[in-house]
Parts: structure tokens; sequence; C-alpha cells
């Protein structure tokens, strides 16, 4: 019978329903065929052991078997299922399948998905729109521009590399600290905590317009993407630079892949924005001038918090020699100091260029900060319906930040260029000077600040960006990804955990291929290979089998058992460390004995693989 002849509510058996699962889900990775061959050739292949125990067996993967198990047992747990039935849950669900699926992706093609981003499909609508969403509050717009400010930070009393937060009028709104590696309490797994170390050490000269780019992208990013239990997203190198146009490099006509500096360059940004510590003043304390302070006690601010949060790292690795790479991804949120801005009812967003992002921060810089006040202008001005207000010449150049290398003719020179540049760009619709500039008056003493800084300027915005700000923005990435369901799956995975050794003792699979700890959550094995329990066109009724049990040897894990265990299997410690779903680096430190904290899910991945070869080596 083709699949096309299926009747849409007819109940599927086993082998139908695992067609039924690939085809209507293969439509989410088109773009992904290595996975998709892989998985038709698992759902139309039926094994002696499929066929007998109606349930998938040790020859299907990591990737195919999680997506069997959330439509048996979450989407539609104990339910007769139709072909109806997947298409619907497809339509409904195909973002949370993503997510889902995403983590066995990085374990099962390894070296295809190092360089995927799981937020894709927003940098392309983005780039589609020429526009991101950014927060319009000055709070967030000053924090944002102290990451651009390096020269700013000064050694403290603590020691610390510090600065206070200025607005345009000299009122101090907060103050901000970067803080050595040893105050953080990113989580990371032992064999990543050097590199990004080495990250972190570059802060201060990471401070630049590309880092405040960052900053944009990643709480854009956090806005609209899925997000895991403890409030993540996976920022990918990918991300930033498909948004600055970067070309990748290219061989023999062939287009590669990114140059390994670009994305080092992104990489120690957002290392230098964890290890920005920010502290906001207290609403209820008079913020004072900032000619009047003479010392901390003058002022009152909040607790010091971190800028961004940083969790797991994806280090890509090399195929011939195993040693990492570089990071190329990460989970990072923002801290509590930035969420009010970006989630909530008080929240106020609006447009911000994506020229922003694809001009140059060595060589248009002006340009760069220019376009984000604008930005940010925009939307006060649509909302107060001010668009027709000048500009201050003044104002704009404290903006620019100009070098002072510059005289004034060449900063007069600097600025009208900018300005035309941005109108030839379609970042602005027009700008005007509201009165003609008396040349005659250009060149003489005092002419830079006497006259021509106190003129003002028109600039207007473009039609887009009236449009979209004059709207209630509501983007929510909460609505596009089911937690329940997510949670589901990893509740079936807490409460299976336990049964592990039972699947040994029954099966030739590892339960720990079925769930790889992985950015963006897990999970774990099918309920159904647990209980036994399956829906069959022919067989109603569900069935209850039993396992039997065999007295099992006592094995402790240590260096010298598990080099004991790879030894007697002949298998390297790559070949070994993809089989109990770890890390090569992870297993190699373990076997040396340097990994410097203990990690309780990776022991009992270890553990678990040692019995399995154990009893194996013992039935034969």
């Amino acid at each position: 019978m083709k699949y096309q002849d299926i009747h849409d509510g007819m109940i599927l058996n086993y082998e139908f329903l695992k067609i039924a699962i690939f085809e209507e889900t293969k439509v989410l990775f088109e773009d992904r065929p290595y996975i998709l061959d892989k998985w038709e050739k698992e759902a139309y292949r039926m094994t002696d052991d499929e066929v007998k125990e109606q349930v998938p067996d040790y020859t299907m993967g990591p990737s195919f078997r999680a997506l069997f198990s959330l439509f048996t047992q979450t989407l539609y747990f104990e339910k007769l299922i139709t072909k109806e039935m997947i298409k619907n849950a497809m339509n409904t669900y195909k973002d949370t399948i993503k997510v889902i699926l995403a983590g066995h992706f990085i374990h099962e093609f390894p070296m295809d998905e190092i360089k995927r981003s799981v937020n894709e499909e927003k940098v392309s609508e983005a780039l589609n729109r020429q526009y991101i969403y950014s927060s319009m509050d000055m709070d967030y717009h000053l924090m944002r521009d102290i990451v651009t400010k390096k020269k700013d930070f000064k050694k403290g009393e603590a020691g610390l590399l510090a600065t206070e937060i200025i607005d345009n009028r000299g009122k101090v709104r907060g103050l901000a600290e970067i803080r050595p590696p040893e105050s953080q309490t990113t989580e990371l797994a032992s064999d990543q905590q050097e590199m990004w170390l080495e990250l972190i050490e570059s802060t201060i000269n990471s401070l630049d317009e590309m880092t405040a780019d960052l900053f944009d992208l990643i709480t854009y990013l956090w806005m609209v993407s899925p997000k895991t239990s403890d409030g993540y997203i996976e920022f990918h190198s990918n991300d930033a630079l498909q948004l600055r146009n970067l070309k990748k490099r290219t061989a023999q006509g062939r287009e590669l892949d990114f140059r390994e500096e670009d994305r080092f360059n992104i990489m120690k940004r957002v290392a230098a924005l964890s290890s920005i510590w920010v502290s906001l003043g207290n609403q209820q304390v008079k913020v004072v001038n900032a000619q009047d302070i003479q010392d901390n006690e003058l002022y009152e601010f909040k607790d010091f918090q971190r800028m961004f949060e940083v969790g797991k790292i994806r280090v890509a690795y090399d195929k011939k020699s195993g040693e990492p790479k570089g990071i190329y991804a990460v989970q990072v949120k923002p801290s509590s100091v930035l969420t009010p801005y970006l989630d909530g009812p008080n929240r106020t967003l609006g447009l911000l260029d994506l020229k922003v992002f694809q001009y140059s921060h060595y060589t248009q810089r002006e340009h760069k900060r220019l376009t984000r006040y604008l930005n940010l202008q925009w939307k006060i001005r649509t909302i107060r319906r001010s668009l027709q207000q000048p500009f201050k010449v003044s104002t704009l150049l404290k903006v620019m930040d100009i070098s002072n290398r510059y005289n004034g003719v060449q900063k007069r020179d600097k600025f009208e260029n900018v300005l035309d540049e941005l109108q030839r760009d379609s970042v602005i619709s027009s700008w005007s000077y509201t009165e003609e500039i008396d040349e005659e008056q250009v060149g003489k003493k005092g002419w830079f600040h006497a006259y021509w800084t106190k003129s003002s300027v028109l600039i207007l915005p473009t039609d887009i960006v009236v449009k979209e700000n004059q709207k209630k923005m509501m983007i929510n990435a909460n609505n596009l990804v089911n937690e329940e369901i997510i949670e589901r799956m990893n509740q079936i995975s807490h409460e299976n955990s336990v049964a592990e050794d039972i699947l040994f003792s029954k099966k030739d699979y590892s339960l720990s291929e079925l769930a790889p700890t992985l950015e963006l959550g897990s999970i774990e094995v099918p309920s159904t290979l647990l209980s036994g329990k399956f829906v069959n066109e022919t067989h109603m009724k569900t069935e209850q089998q039993s396992f039997h049990f065999e007295p099992e040897t006592d094995i402790a894990l240590s260096p010298e058992t598990m080099k004991e265990a790879m030894d007697s299997q002949k298998m390297s410690i790559r070949q070994t460390a993809e089989e109990i779903g770890i890390s090569h680096s992870t297993l190699s430190r373990y076997l040396r004995r340097e990994n410097k904290r203990q990690n309780n899910k990776n022991d009992e991945k270890m553990l678990n693989w040692i019995k399995e070869k154990s009893k194996r080596q013992n039935s034969n």
C-alpha cells in the first residue's frame, strides 16, 4: 500500500505509524537532507525485532526515536493514532517539535549541525524585513551604550574596572563594573571552562560598537526565540555573521564557511557582555548630578547584577585530531536588570534598522551610533506626535562621539556625510538644516561652538518606521512553543530514569542514546519501550509485556574500570564517547583524572555503558 492511499481516519499500526510520522513531519526539515535520508530508511524499514516487538529497536537513531516518542507518549499517549491526528499535531506544534529535536540533531549529526543555528528562520525574517525590534527605553539605551565605551572604565576602590552610567543631561543613572571570571557563576562543563575564560580575559578590549550590536541581537532573539525551562536561548555565531552580511570563505569557486576569526570576534564579545555587572539607581532615591558626586556614599543603587548570563556552550572539534576549534554557539539570557525592558506590560518596543549591524564598527562607528539614537527618538516622537521637531547639531555630535582629532571643518564634513549616507541607505527619509548655513561665518574664530553647533537639523524617518512605530508591538516567543509538552517529555525522562537497567537487560541499545542533555532540553526513552504498550491495527487491546531480571554484578565507576572496558572492546576514546553520549574531551579528562567538578549525569552514563558492555561480554 502506498502512503498516499492510507485513509486519514485509518488507525495506524506500528509499521504505518512510523511512516506517517516521517511523511508528515519531513517538511519541517527539508533543509537537512542528511537527516531526512536517514529518517526515511528508519521509517520504511522493519527489522525482525520490530516485527516481533512492535516497538523501535536499537537500529533506530535517537532523533527519529524521540520524534516517535513525542507522538506516542506525549501528544497522543495511550490513544489510537491516525494520519489526520499526526497532521493536526504537526501543524499545531511544529515549533515545539523543532525545539525538542534540536539537541538530538547535535549529537546524531555533529559535523553538520555544529554550523547550524536554531534561529535561522528568525534571522531570515529579519533580513527580509530589514529591521528587528528593540527596547526604546532610555535606561536600556544607556546600558547598551556603556558597552561601547571601554575608555570610560577606570579602576575603582575595589580594584575593579568601573564607570558611571550617565544620561545626556549629566545625571547618574547607575554604575557598571567589569568583574573577573572568578566572580561569575556560569555553569559550564569542565572541558569548556578554559576556552570560555580565554574569551572573558579579552573583555575590556572587546567593548565597542559591535558589542552593542550583539547586545541588541541577543535581546531581540530572546524575545522571539524558544527558551529552555531556565529562560536561556541558544545564540549562534551564524546569527550575527549573517546579519552583518559577512562573506564566507571560498575555495575553487565553492562557498565554504565563515572564517574562524570572525566567529571568535563574535563570541569574545558575548563573553564580554557576560562580564559586565550593572546597578541602576533605586527609584525611591533622587538621582544626583554627576558633577556633585564626591564618593559612592552620595547615591544609592540596587544590588549589582550581571547584564547577561551564560549557560552551556557548543564547541566544534576538528575531525582528524579531535581538538576543539572554537565556540560556535552559547546559551545566553538577559538578566533581570534587562528583562523588564523586553518582557511584560510596561515594555516599549520600536524598530532598529538592520543597517546598524552592517555598518563597520571600525570605519562607520558614527553611522551605527546615530542610527541607534534616531531609532530610539523616532519611537518616542511617534508616540508624542513630534516627528517634525528638529534635532540640535550639538546633541547629535555628542551622540556620534566624533573623534577630537578632527578640526571643526572636518567634524562638520563628517557629520553631513554620515547623514547623506544614512539617507542613501534608506535609514532616514531625508535631512536638512532648519536654516541655511551662513558659509561666510564658517572658519571664523569661534564659528564651530558659537554658531554651527547651535544650529538644528530636521531628520525624518522612513514610512515603514512611522507605520510600525504606531503599532502596539506584541511579540512573544512563548506563543510558538508549547512548554507543557516539553515539560511532559522531561517528566517522562525523570520517571523512567530508574528503569534504565531494565532496558539494558532487555535490549541491545543504551538508554543514554535517547536522552542527550543539550542546550535546548533533553528527551528520554519513550514509555512504550518500558511498558511494552503500543496500538496495533490488528491488536486493538493494549498488552503489558513482562521483563525478566538477571542478577547484576556490582560495578564501581572509576577511570580504571572505564579504561578496562574500553580495552576489552578495543574502542578508542572518541568511539566510546559517542556511544556513551558525552564529548570526547570530557571522557579524555575523566580518564586522566582532570575533571575539576563531578558531573553525576555523565557518571551515570559511563557506568551504564560499562554495565552494558559487561553484560554483552558475559552473555557471549
